[in-house]
This record gives structure tokens, sequence and C-alpha cells, in this order.
């Protein structure tokens, strides 16, 4: 049984490095991002690919991000 242990490890590392390497990936997109400048030509498409990135690394960790504030604030929609 040593063998399926061994192999169970391996599936939950490779899961383990595949959210890291996400987070990663979507950290360096928004520290990329020019916060500074409004007239940047590619803002809405690199907002898409950081909201599409943020949203696969929630299914990663099977959660539901919900960011509905209240009903009289204002909330983001992903």
């Amino acid at each position: 049984m040593a063998g399926s242990q061994d192999i169970f490890d391996s599936i939950v590392m490779a899961d383990e490095s595949r959210k890291m390497k996400v987070l990663e990936s979507l950290i360096g997109m928004i520290q990329k991002f020019p916060y500074d400048d409004p007239t940047y030509d590619k803002l809405h498409e690199d907002l898409d690919k950081i909201r599409g990135k943020f949203k696969q690394f929630c299914s990663l960790l099977n959660i539901q991000p919900d960011f509905k504030i209240s009903a009289e604030g204002s909330g983001l929609s992903f």
C-alpha cells in the first residue's frame, strides 16, 4: 500500500503546485497593472484577464466569491 500513498501524495503535491502557479500568476498580473494610467489602451483587456485568473484560482480552491456588500452599497460584479 505504500505505493498507493506515494501516488496520492504526488497528486496532492501537483494540485498544490498548480494552485501556487495560478496564484503567482494572478499576483504578477495585479502588480504589473498600470493603476496610475487612466488612458492605458488595454485596460479592459487586462482587467478581463485578471478577472479570469481570479475565477480560475477560486475554482481551484472550490470557493464561490460573493462581492455583494449590501443593497445600499456598491458591490463588485465578477
